[in-house]
């Protein structure tokens, strides 16, 4: 028997997932490292061979988890999230037990952190080294700034106000996967109750607080995967995926009846499809200094570019080659090196091609260049042992993870990227 649900049943299940990985999350952190931890830099194994072509200066592991605190696997936490900080002193490493800690980039571990919990969203400040933004785990009533040296937690932006939109707000955040604008003024945001029944979205002024909104009951939609702010703050991109995708690659989403992956302005005002569903997909600056979209198109078969400014949309290279394919995680987040992207694979399928567990750089343009920076080396377990490959500011350094073809979990290894 099939079961049709609507979209209220659906987010009903939804949140009942969530209330189940919130409990989970509890047990987790409940589970300490007993030993004592090793905190020496790592010898072995220091180099990683890398087939050419390349334009990497070394490839070094930076952890240890085996040895080190962190526990069950020490790895970048996601390929969207910036992992290292305004002056690449330290990276951020995220463990199976839930907590955080901080490794220095010659793989000397520093510290464990006490963030609050495994949904905090930690955002590196784009300027101050010493520095993340938070939220309370799986989100809450305020973005919070935290001083890595001394746990120190100080309210940057109260959130309360939510709640002269809708009263049973409780939870304000990304959802994850999403980020700031890139000098931390504009953030968008999701907002849901105690219970994760999901209410809309709002755009914050970090210095003004909430400063537009988006009711989803209003606009006939249920929650999105994720939501994130341009690097610009001009643009709010909400992501939304099954079973609020749209119902054709001809009938995008609109302002007023989104759906799929859509770009809005900060203000609401107005609105334009990108995609039939959210897909991998990050948020970069193009070398004309525009908000880019770069993401998995699986419908037309291309990682495709969408400029939020102008709408133009670039075919950057195909998804399948011979009928062989692979799976891709995008990171735009060098900012301070507009024009490219780097792109972690996996889970490729039918046959080995040039993107086949890579981590490659890719300009954002017609007729990209695209130069291969190393191999994965990673045989996969899941989820968590995916390379989510980051790069920094200035696309001189990137983490991945690997469990170096072991089949076991993984560790973090560091990139040093040759400047062009």
């Amino acid at each position: 028997m099939i079961m049709i649900l609507n979209i209220e049943e659906l987010d009903d299940f939804v949140d009942a997932i969530n209330r189940i990985e919130n409990k989970l999350d509890e047990l987790i952190l409940s589970n300490k490292p007993t030993d004592e931890p090793n905190t020496a830099p790592i010898d072995t194994p220091k180099k990683v061979p890398v087939d050419a072509p390349i334009t990497t200066k070394s490839i070094t592991r930076l952890t240890d988890y085996v040895n080190q605190p962190p526990v069950g696997f020490a790895r970048n936490d996601y390929s969207r999230r910036q992992a290292f900080n305004s002056d690449n002193s330290l990276v951020l490493i995220y463990a199976k037990n839930g907590y955080w800690h901080l490794y220095k980039l010659d793989g000397t571990y520093y510290r464990k952190l006490s963030l609050g919990g495994g949904s905090v969203e930690p955002q590196w400040h784009p300027t101050n080294p010493d520095v993340l933004y938070k939220f309370p785990n799986n989100g809450g009533l305020s973005i919070l700034s935290h001083n890595v040296h001394t746990d120190e937690v100080a309210e940057v932006c109260d959130l309360s106000g939510v709640k002269d939109i809708w009263p049973t707000a409780a939870r304000c955040w990304t959802k994850s996967e999403g980020s700031p604008s890139s000098d931390f003024k504009y953030w968008g945001l999701q907002v849901e109750t105690i219970d994760f029944k999901p209410l809309g979205l709002i755009v914050v002024d970090i210095n003004q607080g909430i400063i537009s909104s988006f009711d989803y009951k209003e606009h006939g939609i249920g929650r999105p995967d994720h939501v994130s702010m341009s690097p610009s703050g001009e643009y709010i991109v909400p992501s939304w995926h099954v079973p609020n995708e749209c119902k054709s690659t001809t009938e995008l989403g609109t302002k007023d009846s989104p759906c799929g992956l859509m770009v809005y302005s900060r203000d609401f005002n107005s609105g334009h499809g990108i995609a039939r569903k959210g897909p991998h997909s990050d948020i970069c600056i193009n070398s004309d200094g525009d908000d880019c979209i770069v993401y998995t198109d699986y419908d037309i078969g291309f990682v495709t570019s969408f400029n939020l400014n102008t709408h133009e949309r670039i075919n950057l290279f195909s998804l399948y080659e011979n009928g062989a394919s692979t799976a891709f995680h995008i990171s735009g987040k060098a900012f301070n090196s507009a024009g490219k992207i780097l792109i972690s694979t996996y889970g490729g399928k039918n046959g080995v091609r040039w993107w086949t567990d890579a981590i490659f750089s890719c300009t954002v343009e017609d007729n990209p260049v695209i130069t291969k920076l190393a191999d994965t080396n990673n045989t996969g377990s899941g989820y968590w042992s995916e390379p989510h490959a980051s790069v920094n500011r200035d696309f001189t350094k990137a983490v991945f993870n690997s469990n170096m073809d072991s089949g076991l979990e993984v560790d973090c290894y560091l990139l040093e990227i040759e400047r062009k």
